[in-house]
């Protein structure tokens, strides 16, 4: 199989407890202003669902104007190319994951990286919409992998990777380091692998597809040569190893976990589950922290 991970070069913020954003579709609750900061943060560039519905052009060029500002105010900037090994604190406990860009050309049925539920036409143009207008992208997106023996998180335990951050706030407990590009391109290797029999979209369908979308949309106007390292190609997600014990997925509307190897046999068979029916947990399992360009401009 055709590896469809790429090493991205990532902005990263310059105060991380600040910067630190719930997912786009996560309870109107979690999106309240941070007490005590008028800077800048991830919830400044990305638009929750619950304000979807019209009259989001006006809303999206605010956020385009945000992440101008956070690049001009040196709130993120851009670091080398790299992974992030990155641990999540949840109700299940620490989730390992990776950080890597995705080759959107590689995503859909049938494909490396398949989606496991459907998808509301709606919300993902409208998702679509705002990435146009994106200079750079905060994605929620977590893809799980199978490694049962837990063989690479094992390998990674061993290298001397740089801390990068180390936080926690009372959205989430979070610590990452880096993985340089000449390793990262070992890992992304050892981890297709473990594409068997691909890798599924666990949480985040909807941002993948509108990412899909866009891209669809930029190619059309591309040469060949263009479209081969555009940046809206490409897309940030968490991959986690399915049989981690902290990867808990739910149904969304009970709660009620989801057997694994149920998971693995409905993507052999490329079924999909009903659209916003899987879940890591909105409130614990994504938040936004890194991000990537996808514009030029």
């Amino acid at each position: 199989m055709k590896s469809c991970i790429r090493v991205p070069r990532l902005f990263v913020p310059k105060y991380y407890e600040a910067w630190v954003s719930p997912a786009c579709d996560a309870p109107a609750d979690l999106w309240e202003p941070l007490s005590g900061t008028d800077a800048l943060s991830a919830r400044d560039c990305i638009l929750p669902d619950f304000l979807r519905g019209g009259g989001e052009e006006k809303q999206c060029e605010k956020l385009r104007e945000n992440m101008y500002a956070a690049l001009e105010n040196g709130d993120i900037e851009r670091i080398e190319r790299g992974f992030l090994l990155v641990r999540r604190t949840t109700s299940r406990g620490e989730r390992k994951g990776l950080l890597a860009a995705v080759d959107l050309e590689a995503f859909g049925e049938g494909d490396a990286v398949r989606p496991m539920t459907e998808t509301d036409p709606v919300l993902v143009r409208s998702r679509a919409n705002e990435r146009a207008n994106a200079l750079l992208e905060f994605p929620h997106t977590v893809i799980c992998y199978r490694d049962k023996r837990d063989k690479l998180m094992r390998a990674l335990s061993e290298e001397e990777l740089a801390p990068l951050y180390d936080f926690r706030t009372p959205l989430c407990e979070a610590k990452a380091d880096f993985i340089d590009r000449f390793l990262a391109a070992d890992v992304a290797h050892e981890l297709m692998r473990y594409a068997d029999p691909c890798f599924g979209v666990l949480d985040g369908n909807h941002t993948m597809a509108a990412a899909k979308l866009h891209w669809e949309k930029v190619k059309a106007g591309l040469s060949e040569a263009e479209a081969k390292n555009h940046p809206a190609r490409f897309t940030l997600a968490e991959f986690v190893n399915l049989y981690d014990p902290a990867v808990v997925p739910v149904r969304a509307e009970s709660g009620v976990p989801v057997k694994k190897e149920e998971l693995v046999s409905m993507l052999k068979a490329n079924k999909r589950l009903p659209a916003k029916s899987l879940s890591l947990g909105a409130r614990e399992a994504r938040c936004s922290l890194e991000g990537r360009e996808i514009a030029y401009d």
